[in-house]
This record gives structure tokens, C-alpha cells and sequence, in this order.
């Protein structure tokens, strides 16, 4: 997917609309409780770190529709759209993101049922697949990502990372 230009982010900059990308995440969730996560490799971004299945939206494609395909193309499996359910929403800052608001808001699905068993179906960009515990994750779970399932976990949908506290009180 090609990036925005210069250009089009100075020009969505002046009309007042600074965007904030949308990451879709896919908790798998064994009755256990535990969930998947995913050895990053190969990516330039927190390789060698543990996420969930997530990626970016695809043109044509909603925010659900994108969490499902990344799960399918990452760990092999098929989510239906309606065994999966919204669990929480992280809206973060990351200054190595790019346009004028370097913002991400993380969509976390989560899914008891799907079709299929979870393997690396994609070796060049993941190493291995782990079923963890959330309440006793294993060292170098991406932090965002701990502060995420740490917020399912407590049943929170909403909840911010890495901006600035001032930042959140700016009128």
C-alpha cells in the first residue's frame, strides 16, 4: 500500500483533518482464556516482539473486514464476521508514524471460533505462534500490546498510549 505523499497529508494538514492511521488486531481465544500471539520477524518494526495478528486496512476494506483477512493471512484461520466481537479501541502516538498527527488507533477483535488450525502461514514476516495467558505474558510482548490485553482483560474499551498528558487536556 503506498504511502500518503507529502503533498496530500499538507493538504488534508490545511483543510484541518490530520490523520490517525487504523490498525486491526485479532485476539484469538482458546476457552482457556488464553490468546495467540505472534513472533514478529522480518518486519523492520519490533521484530523478535509478540502481537496478535493485525496489519493495515486494504482499500474497500472495514476495519473488521481487515482484522479477519490479517488473521487468515497470518496464522491460517477463518474468522466469521459474526463470531468476532469488538473489544477495545487504544488510540497512540508514535513519532516513527507518519503524517502530521503520528497517531494510531488500534481496533482489537477478539474471536472464540474460527475454521482452522493457527500455524505460521507467513514464515517470512513470523517466526513462531504462542498460545499465552494475558494475566502471565512471556517477556517481550510489544508494550502497547501488553497495555491493551491488560484493558480487555479489566472489560476497558478505550484507552490511550504514549501521548503526552498534556496532550489529553487541550482545549
Amino acid at each position: 500500500m503506498a504511502e500518503p505523499s507529502g503533498e496530500a497529508l499538507a493538504a488534508l494538514g490545511a483543510s484541518g483533518w490530520f490523520g490517525t492511521w487504523v490498525a486491526p488486531h485479532m485476539l484469538l481465544r482458546r476457552d482457556d482464556d488464553a490468546v495467540l500471539l505472534i513472533r514478529r520477524a522480518n518486519t523492520g518494526y519490533r521484530d523478535g516482539w509478540l502481537a496478535p495478528p493485525a496489519g493495515r486496512i486494504e482499500p474497500g476494506e472495514d476495519v473488521l473486514a481487515a482484522a479477519i483477512r490479517e488473521t487468515a493471512e497470518e496464522v491460517g484461520v477463518h474468522v466469521r464476521r459474526d463470531d468476532a466481537r469488538f473489544v477495545h479501541l487504544m488510540h497512540r502516538y508514535a513519532d516513527t508514524m507518519p503524517g502530521p498527527c503520528h497517531a494510531v488507533m488500534d481496533c482489537y477483535f477478539t474471536a472464540q471460533e474460527w475454521t482452522g488450525e493457527p500455524f505460521v502461514a507467513e514464515p517470512d514476516k513470523c517466526s513462531e505462534i504462542l498460545w499465552v495467558h494475558p494475566e502471565s505474558l512471556p517477556p517481550r510482548v510489544i508494550p502497547h500490546v501488553v497495555e491493551a490485553l491488560t484493558a480487555v482483560r479489566e472489560r476497558r474499551h478505550f484507552s490511550t498510549h504514549n501521548w503526552a498528558p498534556e496532550a489529553r487536556f487541550r482545549l
